[in-house]
């Protein structure tokens, strides 16, 4: 009697478990239909507030040489009106150039994409050329490229966030304005949060970390896409290529969005140096960006971040998928802070902690799997029962 009332006391503790689950999940859907249709406000907000998180320790340093705050806050300001300002003036000067250069390069690859075509029906792949020009059309893509400008295109790529190119400026605008309000409450948050959670308030130290947190990984990530930037440039500078100054900010940019935002960036490159000097100074091209990549990606990147960053690289590539399905382009680039900022969240709540272990980085070591910022022998953290585990071991 006793075993069939214990058997339906677990029935209904799943069960109660279940319901929860379930409404969580259809809160969540609602909560990201609310995120896709405000997107135009939301994506400002949250630009706005990571380039405060990224100012701020400029902000702090001023003050602390004894300069006004107001001052200091309008001096950091105008650093990041006076870098943003200059990198998309400088951009899109180059991109207008680069643009009227643009058909030509269509046509020349054409012709390699075409001998190439040739080749592979000398080899017994039949229609290959057929399939080539089926695939990219190169009439409508010349054209394309003729008829629209450089600033009407990036409003078109935009346009899942935003909308039009006014919107974007306006958004643009917006951000400026909210970091500024954003600086200016900055300093007394912790002790702000501290009143707020003595007043019976939520804990919210755990997204004070995540601040923290954040405000090292963009610094690091800015550090990283630089010199991304810088050493691609010198590269393609080697080797002779026309637009070396708009493949390093694009480099730089595109460095930003993890897992295939640098192969992105080496692509025109790539391009640029197959149709101007012939296939051995694209390969060379290739070559020096893959090193960059490597290079700083797997060795300086994690040497600088250390263990505290811990999300699984499949984590990583598919927030980066979610936040671009959910903002567009300009998700792409926030994908892993905002993803970081979510495993905070996750982490400070004992019912969904589970989902911030299984976001967690994992590594072997001595044969035994061990989770990133997780102690797995902690019993009170992780539930009973929990230990490393041991691959291929029942």
């Amino acid at each position: 009697m006793s075993a069939d009332h214990e058997s339906t006391d677990k029935h209904i503790h799943w069960g109660q478990r279940s319901s929860r689950m379930l409404v969580s999940l259809a809160c969540l859907f609602i909560v990201l239909a609310g995120m896709k249709t405000a997107a135009g406000v939301l994506v400002p907000v949250v630009y706005a507030f990571f380039l405060a998180v990224l100012s701020f320790p400029l902000l702090r340093w001023l003050i602390r040489k004894r300069i006004p705050a107001a001052l200091a806050l309008g001096m950091t300001l105008l650093v990041n009106l006076g870098v943003l300002a200059g990198i998309i003036t400088l951009a899109v000067r180059l991109l207008m150039s680069f643009n009227r250069d643009l058909p030509r390069y269509i046509r020349g690859l054409q012709t390699y994409m075409n001998e190439f075509a040739g080749w592979l029906q000398d080899n017994g792949v039949a229609e290959a050329k057929t399939t080539i020009d089926t695939l990219f059309e190169w009439n409508q893509l010349i054209s394309y490229v003729t008829q629209q400008d450089v600033v009407t295109r990036l409003g078109s790529m935009l346009g899942s966030t935003f909308g039009t190119v006014a919107n974007v400026l306006v958004g643009f605008i917006m951000v400026l304005i909210l970091m500024m309000f954003i600086l200016m409450e900055a300093q007394g948050t912790e002790r702000r949060l501290v009143a707020v959670r003595q007043a019976g308030g939520p804990d919210f130290s755990g997204l004070l970390r995540s601040a923290t947190d954040i405000q090292k990984y963009l610094g690091v990530k800015t550090l990283i896409s630089a010199l991304t930037g810088a050493l691609a440039g010198v590269w393609c500078w080697f080797f002779d290529l026309q637009y070396p100054l708009l493949w390093a900010i694009v480099a730089f940019v595109f460095n930003y969005i993890p897992a295939v935002g640098s192969s992105a960036a080496s692509i025109p490159a790539i391009v640029e140096a197959l149709v101007q000097h012939g296939a051995g100074t694209a390969v060379g091209v290739a070559i020096g960006y893959g090193l960059v990549n490597f290079g700083l990606d797997n060795f300086v990147q994690p040497h600088l971040l250390g263990r505290r960053f811990g999300i699984s690289a499949l984590v990583v590539v598919l927030s980066v998928i979610f936040w671009g399905w959910l903002w567009g382009p300009l998700g792409m680039f926030m994908a892993v802070p905002l993803t970081m900022v979510i495993k905070v969240l996750l982490d400070n709540n004992e019912e969904f902690r589970w989902i911030s272990v299984a976001m967690a980085q994992k590594k072997i070591r001595r044969g035994e799997v061990e989770v990133v910022g997780y102690d797995l022998a902690d019993e009170e953290l992780l539930g009973a029962g929990a230990s490393t585990e041991t691959p291929g071991r029942q």
